[in-house]
């Protein structure tokens, strides 16, 4: 099963990107807006994206609106990453078609039950 990380925080996203991994996902990351780019458009189409809503260079619920818009990619599913989880937050994410929500600091246990969840691999 393959998953994109969106996260431009390196430290996070090398020990989710690991964490990942060693439950058998293969990840590939994306931090800024070039990589995130590059990333969605490289064979094979993720079976999930994990998208952090604040990046330095990008709206995370822009790309998210992207995704959804993108004939190969409107169906993948998507788990919004925030250290800001308000209410209006929330509800826009889910508004703009996020499948999940998880807020940082991650906790491991909940954002593995997270990914298995909306990937149907329960």
């Amino acid at each position: 099963m393959s998953v994109i990380l969106i996260d431009d925080e390196p430290q996070l996203a090398k020990f989710l990107s690991h964490y990942l991994r060693f439950e058998g996902f293969d990840v590939r990351v994306a931090g800024c807006r070039a990589e995130i780019v590059a990333e969605i458009r490289k064979p094979p189409i993720p079976d999930l994206v994990l998208l952090d809503v604040m990046l330095p260079d990008a709206d995370g619920f822009d790309i998210l609106l992207r995704i959804r818009s993108h004939p190969a990619l409107k169906d993948v599913p998507v788990i919004m990453l925030t250290a800001k989880a308000t209410r209006e937050s929330v509800l826009k994410g889910l508004a703009a078609g996020a499948d999940g929500y998880i807020t940082k600091p991650v906790e491991t246990d909940v954002l593995l039950q997270a990914v298995r969840t909306v990937m149907g691999l329960q």
